[in-house]
């Protein structure tokens, strides 16, 4: 019999830290498929930390508490709280939007999304690790989850939200420190390039036809380098709140219309594919066919059943997945951008 290989010291701990990383793994996997259950109710998609609506099947984790100060806890090589704001537009007025009130109502009212929810805060680690940046603009921050988890993360981070309700109620300490404004995505109070990236989670899907142009060209202004959002691309479960429903190379032609080329290798990082579903096996449900005949064509939408962890660790386990069939995208639906300037 040969004798065993032995271990080079740099072997063992490489190996003692991949075991580590495999049992880390396994108990967070644990704790969000056998949490408690009874989750409060998701009434479908919403703005920057909320968005995409549930798709039934949904269960939670409260007993995770991830919550964060930012203002007590600056980290990273350069601490978030020392840089200086983002340079604003001299003169610059607020427009009125329409939907406010409606968002307000979305985030406070009697069917509102969940207190705590933050559905960009389930990738934010992963486009804080795979670009370099240091400040953020989060367009459309919701209850301000996205800022506090890039702050957490060291990154100078900003957010703008249409409802000033959800801000007022959920991120009281952020408004005052100047973190979060209320403010509308066609008229952004900053100056031209000021941050690295900007940042978007399930947003888009929600403004007006009317607006797309005057929303994407605001984003691309602003953005020194990087546009990275999600986009949900499905109405199951958010008619009525998803007004702007068009495929991915809509998308992506109205941001290069405006001088933003899509980012392939970064989205190929992002975005999750599954191609083992198959329609004659009948794991395709619920499809529908989304988008529009006169303006970027129609596209379908199904469901399958693939347990996920959506938005925060702790937040919501659904038991049921969106789907774009054609090429095994499913949600949340990533896009990813790079300005040359």
């Amino acid at each position: 019999m040969a004798a065993p290989t032995r271990l080079t010291s740099p072997q063992q701990r490489a190996l003692r830290a991949a075991v580590v990383a495999l049992a880390t793994l396994g108990l967070i996997t644990y704790a969000l498929s056998s949490g408690s259950s009874g989750a409060g109710r998701s009434s479908g998609g919403g703005g920057g930390s909320g968005g995409g609506g549930g798709t039934g099947g949904s269960t939670s984790a409260p007993f995770l508490d991830f919550a964060f100060d930012p203002l007590k806890h600056a980290s990273g090589e350069e601490a978030a709280a020392d840089t200086p704001p983002p340079l604003r537009r001299p003169g610059f007025r607020a427009a009125a939007n329409a939907n406010q009130a409606k968002y307000d109502a979305m985030w406070t009212g009697s069917s509102s999304y969940r207190k705590g929810s933050c559905w960009g805060c389930r990738f934010v680690g992963d486009v804080a690790t795979k670009i370099d940046f240091h400040t953020v603009l989060d367009a459309g921050t919701g209850n301000g989850g996205s800022v506090r988890a890039m702050r957490l993360r060291g990154k100078a981070a900003w957010g703008i939200e249409l409802s000033q309700a959800v801000l007022e109620r959920d991120a009281p300490d952020l408004l005052a420190a100047g973190y979060v404004e209320q403010g509308s995505l066609t008229n952004l109070p900053y100056q031209d390039s000021q941050f690295d990236l900007v940042f978007s989670a399930d947003v888009l899907e929600h403004i007006m036809p009317g607006e797309a142009d005057a929303v994407v060209a605001e984003l691309v202004r602003v953005a020194k380098r990087h546009i990275v959002l999600s986009i949900s691309l499905k109405s199951y479960q958010n008619k009525g709140l998803h007004t702007l429903l068009r495929p991915r190379e809509w998308w992506e032609a109205k941001f290069a219309a405006h001088g933003a080329r899509p980012n392939r290798a970064l989205l190929w990082a992002l975005q999750q594919k599954e191609t083992s579903f198959s329609r004659e096996k009948g794991d395709f449900t619920d499809c529908v066919m989304d988008g529009s005949d006169s303006d970027g064509g129609l596209y379908e939408v199904c469901v399958v059943q693939m347990p996920w962890q959506v938005g925060r660790p702790g937040q919501e386990l659904r038991q049921h997945r969106c789907i774009t069939p054609a090429n095994g995208e499913l949600e949340p639906w990533m896009f990813a951008f790079t300005v040359d300037k």
